[in-house]
């Protein structure tokens, strides 16, 4: 919150929602029977369904496209974020990597857990462009999610 500038009242206010929070899980079953874990301190995180969760996972999840910036562009939506790069071969393969490096990092550092299976990649390719084979590695986990597809740009004078 000090790194957006938010101090004062905004952020005891902001403070005194995520402090000294609790939290328990219940599970009811189709007969409508309730069991429920002991109530624990909320060490991270925000309450689940409140006002401002979503503009606290903003504010939080804001500072990950800040870590790649010198490395790549990105775009953030929501939990989406879309990483651009128009490197050539060569380039492309070491910008990835970095790129994956410093996400894995940011992720750990946060503790919150990336999850690899749903990290996926995608090529834009002219015509003559043939397509790169990317294989990635991160944190031991092999990424091969890769598509392409072709872009073809018609021009035509409608004078």
């Amino acid at each position: 919150m000090k790194y957006y500038r938010i101090t004062g009242t905004a952020y005891k206010l902001m403070q005194s929602y995520i402090d000294n929070r609790y939290k328990r899980t219940v599970i009811k079953d189709n007969s409508l029977n309730k069991s429920s874990s002991s109530w624990e301190i909320t060490r991270h995180g925000v309450p689940h369904g409140s006002v401002l969760g979503p503009l606290l996972f903003l504010v939080y999840n804001n500072a990950l496209p800040i870590t790649i910036s010198k490395i790549t562009k990105s775009i953030i939506f929501t939990d989406n974020m879309s990483i651009i790069t128009n490197d050539n071969k060569v380039e492309f393969s070491t910008t990835l990597h970095l790129t994956m490096v410093e996400i894995s990092s940011w992720f750990r550092s946060n503790l919150l857990t990336l999850n690899y299976d749903k990290i996926h990649f995608l090529q834009f390719l002219t015509k003559k462009q043939n397509e790169m084979q990317q294989q990635v590695v991160i944190s031991n986990s092999i990424n091969t999610n890769t598509n392409s597809t072709k872009l073809e740009l018609k021009l035509r004078n409608l004078n």
